[in-house]
């Protein structure tokens, strides 16, 4: 393939200074403001250093500098062919937000290629929540106006993509019963074999919308499941190429959940901050969109970032306006993939919240509540679920009840295959580890060992 490089104008260091300057902000500020380091900032002004245009454009919203520096930047082709090919830059692939949807449909498909065929160069990818802030920042710019058609050889109609949502829809259940590393490799071989068919054909601009929404999906999908599998920085790469792909379906309800599943990851990872400016993307984007669901969740997973970071009353804020928001949404008219975000699913996130702060004492409450749902359904959720009822009750005092629950837990987590289902459980057995002396936390911790020993 063809190299892509970064063409900087020359003045761009000094217009940097100068705006910098104009806002009166310190290099160490500014920073803050765009997750950078000082130093790098310093080197840019220098002009030691070329920035990419994700850094270009975060650094044009904190210097409310209308577009000027990202215009100032632009990734262009070593040999000025005008196909979308693999960018040399700092940022890895498939972390960058396409400029239009062209190059982000040669992205996503070279990302499920590269999937199939580089599977360990991929999954030793890194994972950084200050990366998925540039795509957010693209999506809030975005203009939802792109006409996205295809000239090639097979026709593609409706009925391609109600399929592609059914499968999608499948193999959504699937992964809700037995975990994201049960379909990932199949999910995978239908995004690169059938939907690349698909997307490489011919339809109009209002077929093209429609496939690229369902796509879009999917590739939510793939990054949620490799989430749930503990491959992050694979993961991290499917939602900011799905973002992609709902930016150019003009799908603003989707591309507000995939932000949503951005902060959810940023906060599993601890990275507090960028979950909480995730989640505050995502309520915009549903906001913008109508859709009170996602409204709701992205209030509670703001909390949940502000409770990983420590901040107990920013926390009880969101968790109040989440609660407001849910009690009086209209749900009718929702897409039907919000459908998981019931009360069960907000007590969670509200137990999650609580046992972050180490205020066990209340999470119980909102533990015990999260089971009253569809455990058939949402096996992975229930198992959840249940450690988190024993982290809750560890926390409050009471590790022989813990112990107990942990045991209906590791029963719940046979037939599961899900990083995060085992590292619940890991932590649980950590956090009873100190009790036991005590009969129930012994047979916790026999039955626990050999499963938590299984790579």
């Amino acid at each position: 393939m063809p190299r892509r490089t970064v063409h900087v104008d020359a003045d761009f260091a000094r217009k940097l200074k100068e705006l910098r300057e104009q806002q009166g902000l310190s290099l160490r500020r500014l920073g803050r403001m765009v997750h950078c380091s000082h130093g790098y900032l310093w080197d840019l002004e220098t002009g030691t250093k070329r920035p990419s245009e994700a850094i270009a454009v975060l650094l044009d919203s904190a210097l409310k500098a209308d577009g000027q520096l990202s215009a100032m930047v632009r990734e262009v082709s070593a040999d000025n062919n005008v196909r979308p090919v693999a960018i040399e830059t700092t940022t890895p692939t498939g972390l960058e937000f396409a400029p239009n949807w062209r190059h982000g449909l040669n992205a996503v498909v070279d990302l499920w290629r590269g999937d199939m065929q580089r599977r360990d160069l991929l999954r030793g990818a890194g994972f950084s929540a200050t990366a998925f802030l540039p795509p957010a920042m693209r999506w809030l710019m975005s203009s939802f106006d792109e006409h996205p058609t295809g000239d090639g050889d097979r026709l593609v109609g409706m009925p391609d993509v109600e399929t592609v949502r059914r499968m999608t829809s499948t193999y959504r259940a699937l992964d809700n019963q037995f975990g994201g590393g049960h379909i990932r490799d199949s999910l995978m071989r239908f995004l690169d074999g059938d939907v690349t068919e698909l997307v490489n054909g011919r339809y109009d601009a209002a077929t093209g919308r429609a496939l690229l929404s369902a796509v879009a999906e999917t590739t939510q999908l793939a990054g949620w499941a490799s989430y749930d599998a503990g491959m992050h920085g694979l993961a991290q790469r499917y939602l900011v190429q799905a973002l992609r792909l709902a930016a150019a379906a003009g799908d603003q309800a989707l591309g507000a959940e995939i932000l949503a599943a951005m902060s959810h990851q940023a906060a599993y990872l601890r990275a507090s901050s960028e979950a909480v400016d995730l989640a505050r993307a995502a309520g915009r984007a549903a906001s913008t969109a109508g859709i009170a669901a996602i409204q709701a969740e992205s209030a509670v997973l703001e909390a949940q970032g502000y409770a990983v970071g420590g901040d107990e009353a920013a926390c009880a804020t969101a968790l109040n306006r989440a609660e407001a928001i849910f009690d009086t949404a209209d749900r009718s008219s929702e897409p039907q993939w919000i459908g998981y975000f019931d009360e069960s699913y907000l007590a969670a996130k509200f137990g999650h919240c609580f046992t972050a702060l180490g205020r066990g004492d209340i999470a119980r409450r909102f533990a015990a509540r999260s089971l009253d749902m569809d455990g058939r359904q949402y096996a992975r959720g229930r198992q959840f679920n249940l450690v988190l009822l024993a982290v809750a009750q560890v926390q409050a005092g009471e590790p022989e009840e813990a112990a107990r629950v942990g045991v209906e837990a590791l029963d719940a987590y046979e037939g599961l295959y899900s990083s995060r289902s085992r590292d619940y459980l890991a932590d649980l057995a950590d956090r009873l580890s100190k009790h036991v002396g005590l009969p129930a936390v012994r047979d916790f911790s026999a039955k626990a060992r050999p499963l938590l020993q299984t790579v």
